[in-house]
């Protein structure tokens, strides 16, 4: 089991995601961050995006 926290990545936010695969949790944490987090998606760059999809992989840990 894998889980990912918004908090990881520095963004003040409680949402946190488990699941069985790294793609499964980025998937979760992505569909969450379009929702909650749709202004700061909203403004980024694509290597920004690229960055922050690296981030939150790198942030991806077992449980």
């Amino acid at each position: 089991m894998l889980k990912y926290a918004c908090r990881d990545v520095g963004v003040e936010c409680d949402f946190v995601t488990t699941g069985a695969t790294v793609e499964e949790v980025k998937e979760k944490a992505f569909a969450h961050a379009a929702v909650a987090h749709a202004d700061i998606l909203k403004g980024m760059t694509e290597s920004a995006m690229a960055e922050l999809t690296k981030a939150v992989e790198a942030s991806i840990k077992p449980v």
